[in-house]
């Protein structure tokens, strides 16, 4: 086992432990206490869904001729599409919402202006169906909360446009709504997002993935979106840590889908699932099964990012067997990573190459794209429950002496992109990303632990 520690950058700046919202960490406290209790149980149901990709097998070596090797924290060769899909699970009866980042010959003329809201966002409907159509995104459409897009530029490119709340959205700086995908063939990334969160809360690093020849697959979980728990109370922590895995199953079920429109263009032997807080527990979980959720083979990497995986056992831990990243930070006071990601990579013993980094002055949210969105709380068509929710997690977040936001999501861009280049694709050339080196270059304090 190795560790080192990142020295502080030219941008890093004072920071302290931030409060927790006693909202926050009762929920964080009622998960755990769960699933301790639960965690013994044998899987009761699988779901309706069948897998369709191929069995999984080991990762080969890079070919021959490799991409050209770039920093993990910068922007790939490909454009990025985008894309929005409704998977239905009639078995378990869950609409699960799904919008896609992908890589396309297809480029916005240029880096563009600062991302705008539109409250109407009506803007250009007619030609991001037809653009849909004419790349060969069809199937099942996504209704109101599907692809959403802006007004064309330059040549005709439609930026895409992410949507926070029911009819209000911002602008991509960089994806382009129903781009036509390249050919690939491309490793396929799940994203689950936190608690009360959304499919477009890390947007961010799906674009940067999608740049780097990843298509990025990431699903509104049914009663734990935003918009849900804003709502009322919907379905029981106990119930959705057993959901969300299989969540992940329907979505790669339904993206390994022969006939489906990207499934001709991914490695079905290369999968990852990514994920943030309670997605960062059901990434850790998919490959090995939780609660009623079966394991999934198919999955080859996980990444859990400020993991809530304080509440997994140690026996379950101990039965994952693919490699593992954990990313958190000193100042999360919701899933710290004492209880958390430390106790997590102790505990996972059969993860091949794992490793933890953990961002000095970070906090929970640190790492999303919170402090990019959370300017949209100013539009009245904004939720009251909504607004309030990402405005305490702003205030826990955006604002010094805490860690800049900006570098925290660079810090996790680098090791995110760096570990599943190495792990997923396997390709040895982003080892030299992983290392004490390269640690003391983050602009952020950083310490990393791997282990064989």
């Amino acid at each position: 086992m190795g560790a080192s520690s990142g020295r502080r950058g030219p941008g890093a700046r004072g920071i302290r432990a931030a409060p927790v919202h006693p909202r926050l960490a009762r929920l964080a406290g009622l998960l755990i206490a769960a699933l301790m209790v639960a965690a013994g149980g044998q899987p009761t149901a699988v779901p309706t869904l069948r897998a369709t990709g191929a069995a999984a097998a080991p990762v080969t070596p890079p070919p021959a001729r490799a991409a050209p090797l770039t920093a993990p924290d910068k922007p790939g060769g490909h454009g990025v599409g985008f894309h929005t899909v409704t998977i239905v699970d009639a078995g378990r009866h869950r609409t699960l919402v799904t919008s896609i980042w992908y890589p396309t010959g297809s480029r916005l003329p240029a880096p563009g202006a600062a991302a705008t809201a539109d409250p109407a966002n009506t803007a250009a409907a007619g030609a991001a169906a037809g653009a849909a159509g004419a790349a060969g995104l069809t199937g099942a459409a996504a209704g109101r909360s599907g692809t959403a897009a802006g007004p064309p530029v330059g040549d005709g490119a439609v930026p895409a446009r992410y949507e926070i709340a029911p009819e209000v959205s911002y602008q991509s700086r960089v994806a382009v709504a129903d781009a036509p995908p390249e050919r690939g063939p491309f490793p396929l990334v799940v994203f689950s997002h936190g608690s009360a969160g959304s499919r477009v809360q890390f947007a961010s690093l799906a674009e940067a993935l999608a740049s780097r020849g990843y298509v990025v697959a990431a699903p509104d979980h049914p009663g734990d979106t935003m918009a849900d728990v804003a709502a009322g109370p919907n379905e029981s922590l106990i119930d959705l840590a057993g959901d969300r895995p299989m969540d992940v199953s329907a979505v790669l079920d339904w993206m390994l889908c022969p006939g489906r429109p990207f499934a001709s263009i991914l490695s079905a032997d290369k999968v990852a699932v990514v994920g943030f807080s309670f997605g960062g527990l059901t990434a850790i979980a998919s490959s090995v099964g939780l609660l009623r959720a079966p394991a999934d083979p198919r999955v080859r990497v996980s990444v859990g990012i400020s993991p809530a995986s304080a509440a997994l056992p140690a026996s379950l831990l101990a039965r994952v067997r693919i490699p593992t990243l954990l990313i958190a930070g000193t100042a999360d006071g919701v899933t710290p990573p004492g209880p958390g990601a430390d106790r997590t990579f102790r505990e996972l013993t059969g993860s091949p190459g794992r490793a933890e980094v953990v961002v000095t002055g970070a906090t929970h949210n640190s790492f999303s794209d919170l402090c990019d969105q959370v300017y949209l709380t100013a539009d009245g068509r904004v939720p009251a429950a909504i607004r309030l929710r990402m405005q305490l997690g702003a205030l826990l977040t955006c604002l010094p002496p805490l860690a800049d936001a900006a570098f925290a999501q660079q810090v996790a861009r680098w090791y995110t992109v760096a570990y599943l280049e190495r792990h997923l694709r396997g390709d040895t050339r982003y080892d030299r990303y992983l290392t004490p080196t390269a640690a003391a270059t983050q602009p952020l304090p950083v310490t990393v632990r791997s282990a064989p």
